[in-house]
């Protein structure tokens, strides 16, 4: 009997193990591996926290078996191989697509048949388990056993290949050494670009506009240019980065990581700006350092997504966050929902209190707060600032008092713009700063947006009628237009006056080539200067809408890239038409470029 019993202990480790390393080491290594630059820490120290809970379950599997008498003990046996089959067919058979997991919010009531897939396929192979006799049962867990050693060697391969992804984190190093340099500014000359993710245009120019700040918000941007009709190239970051540092666009003609490598590696206005003799200083979020390290620089900083917490609550932080992920991978459909637990997170929420939730905006908030309190005019060479902070980006966790809401809001235009205002009011006292410090005048500052709000906006026009060619047009749909609506204010240096319009029609692509311009350097690019585009000047600009979800993930393409060409303003959806669609390994699907956006008849 004594021997049964050590027997039952020995197989129950060895299938639960089969079961937890699928939860605690096959797909959370899948996950890191294809979203690398969005943890601090590496791989082996979240792992290594996921040790504790590996042998507190191999305990509980070893004496629950244990403990069981011989008829039982198949059954729970062919129970653990089961589940352990189901968590790989769910991880990687059954990946239904939530779209981008980045703070929006998900309608759990579309789709329901999801759930009752999921639940059938559960129920009916734990049943199975429980009914099965002992030749099932072997069958059962020799299929889970063939499954295992499949991940393993899968594992194994993928750890060689992405060795440095494992053992490294990004170049930048949090030191106080490269934070007091950050906050240095130089004595002769500043350019200060901000990049204020997810800010648009039109919920600029509503809250400059505002009874309440709107004055304080014309004169404390004293000699800004504001480009109402500026427009986005990509509804989304990563592939708006190279094109504002460089004006190249990516059109699926190459592996993204080439490109990255090609355009922001190459001629780009920071490396442009740091071989003129600027020393060019990066603070930029741990899930862009991949991108912004490929450029040259003098300082960098990864501003952090918790500024509060210990460095060791960052491993923490990155275990609970991979854990989550991994877990809604795993789990059938139902329970997906409390495990994302209204952008809140399950192990998130449990491991944090409710300001650590704030994420990302009150972290870079407290990031430009601390720059503004730290400020020193003590560089001898001109300096070259690049900020780029998650501010009016979603989730939405502000109330009007700038202060934590109490839980993630809806991404609707009421909580988008109080959260751009909260936003808008800490760079507009950092202007102060720089003015007190008397280094506002002379310097270049830039403050702009990669991608809209997701928001519907104001002063869309174009309803359905009649078209070029006499064809039905529908309106150009919201959601895209919103996402072509990148802020983009400029001051320049000596530039006075209160905050005054611009109805230009410019594009993100012109920023290298208006920055170049104004601070005078050698160097060409695509685009024009925005300032040297007249007003009413007819000009196509074109922009790129595409999805990005868990399939693009680690893929070397995006999917289809569908262009837009406007001719006019961005906001009139007449103006809008349909341009080429670009395919993966550059394939290239042409379109009439008179298409437009049809409708059917009523």
């Amino acid at each position: 009997m004594r021997g049964g019993r050590e027997l039952q202990t020995v197989k129950s480790i060895g299938l639960g193990t089969v079961l937890l390393l699928n939860i605690f080491l096959f797909v959370p290594l899948t996950l890191y591996v294809g979203n690398v630059d969005e943890f601090t820490v590496p791989v082996s120290s979240i792992l290594g926290l996921y040790l504790r809970p590996i042998i507190f379950f191999i305990a509980v599997f070893a004496l629950f078996g244990a403990l069981l008498n011989h008829v039982m003990f198949p059954r729970y046996l062919a129970i653990l191989a089961v589940t352990s089959i189901l968590l790989w067919i769910q991880g990687n058979l059954m990946v239904w697509e939530y779209g981008l997991l980045d703070g929006r919010s998900i309608d759990w009531s579309k789709d329901t048949w999801r759930g009752w897939v999921d639940l059938g396929v559960w129920i009916g192979a734990l049943s199975i388990a429980v009914l099965s006799g002992r030749r099932a049962s072997r069958l059962i867990i020799r299929s889970a056993v063939v499954i295992f050693c499949l991940q393993l060697s899968l594992v194994l391969f993928m750890s060689i290949q992405s060795a440095q992804a494992f053992s490294e984190k990004p170049q930048m190093k949090n030191t106080s050494d490269v934070l007091n340099e950050i906050y240095r500014f130089s004595s002769r000359e500043n350019v200060l670009h901000i990049i204020a993710d997810g800010f648009q245009s039109d919920i600029f120019d509503e809250i400059i506009h505002d009874d309440k700040d709107g004055d304080w918000f014309f004169k404390a941007m004293d000699g800004f240019v504001f480009f109402k009709e500026n427009m986005g190239v990509f509804p989304l970051t990563h592939m708006t980065v190279p094109a504002i540092l460089s004006g190249k666009i990516y059109k699926n003609h190459m592996p993204r990581e080439e490109f990255l490598e090609e355009a922001i590696g190459g001629k780009t206005i920071l490396n442009e700006a740091h071989r003129a003799g600027y020393e060019v200083d990066l603070a930029v979020p741990a899930s862009l350092a991949h991108m912004y390290t490929k450029s040259r620089y003098t300082n960098a900083y990864m501003v952090p997504a918790n500024k509060h917490v210990t460095n060791s609550d960052y491993k923490v932080y990155d275990a609970a966050k991979l854990f989550d992920l991994s877990l809604f991978r795993l789990l059938p459909h139902f329970l997906k929902k409390h495990v994302y637990n209204d952008q809140l997170w399950l192990t998130q929420s449990l491991l944090s209190d409710k300001k650590y939730m704030g994420l990302r905006f009150f972290s870079h908030i407290a990031f430009l707060r601390q720059l503004r309190d730290n400020i020193s005019v003590d560089r001898e060479s001109p300096v070259y600032k690049f900020i780029h902070l998650m501010l009016s980006h979603n989730p939405m966790v502000a109330n009007e008092n700038c202060e934590y809401a109490g839980q993630v809001l809806p991404t609707v235009r009421a909580t988008v713009k109080i959260q751009a205002r909260c936003s808008l009011v800490e760079v507009v006292l950092l202007l102060e700063k720089m003015k007190d410090l008397g280094i506002y005048d002379d310097a270049t500052i830039i403050l702009m947006a990669d991608h809209g709000a997701w928001v519907p906006p104001i002063g869309l026009k174009g309803q359905a009628g009649t078209g070029p060619g006499g064809k039905y047009t529908a309106m150009m749909d919201p959601t895209t237009v919103a996402m072509a609506l990148p802020l983009m204010a400029i001051k320049t240096p000596n530039a006075s006056g209160p905050l005054r319009t611009s109805l230009a029609f410019s594009s993100i692509v012109d920023t290298p080539a208006t920055i170049a311009s104004v601070i005078d350097l050698d160097a060409e690019f695509g685009g024009r200067s925005a300032f040297d585009v007249p007003m009413g000047e007819p000009r196509e600009r074109r922009h790129y809408s595409y999805r990005y979800d868990r399939s693009e993930w680690t893929a070397d393409y995006l999917a289809p890239i569908q262009e837009f060409i406007v001719n006019g303003s961005v906001f009139d959806s007449a103006a809008w038409r349909f341009g080429d669609q670009f395919l993966p390994e550059g394939v290239i699907e042409t379109r009439p470029h008179n298409m437009v956006i049809e409708a059917p008849h009523e």
